[in-house]
């Protein structure tokens, strides 16, 4: 097994429902190629460049860059500055709406059409 661009992720807590007791990860060109113990993992993988999680949690992810759950919240509870004009306007919208000591989520600005940048 060639480990040119192979990486071993070490010592870490990895998701995986086929192994529950994973603690290690390699990584070839971008794609997981094995999830197992660390052990085993550097003997299948000699010369694989080595990452120690130091117990991180691994888990998988997915990137959908164009989706709007949170959005669909945030139009029912958030502040809606829609029709924003530019940056003293949206300051003042803010400034009218915050609660101190409570987390402020807004919406709906489109700066590109701002009179100011």
């Amino acid at each position: 097994m060639t480990d040119e661009h192979t990486t071993l992720l070490l010592g870490g807590r990895i998701y995986t429902p086929a192994g529950p007791d994973a603690t290690a990860m390699a990584v070839t060109g971008g794609t997981v190629v094995w999830v197992g113990q660390d052990a085993p993992a550097r003997a299948l993988h000699p010369g694989a460049e080595i990452v120690d999680l130091h117990g991180a949690f691994v888990a998988p992810a997915f990137v959908d860059a164009h989706v709007h759950a949170t959005a669909t919240g945030l139009h029912l509870t958030g502040l809606d500055l829609t029709g924003v004009r530019d940056r003293a306007d949206l300051l003042t919208r803010v400034r009218d709406a915050v609660i101190p000591g409570q987390v402020l989520l807004a919406h709906g600005w489109d700066e590109s059409a701002w009179t100011d940048p």
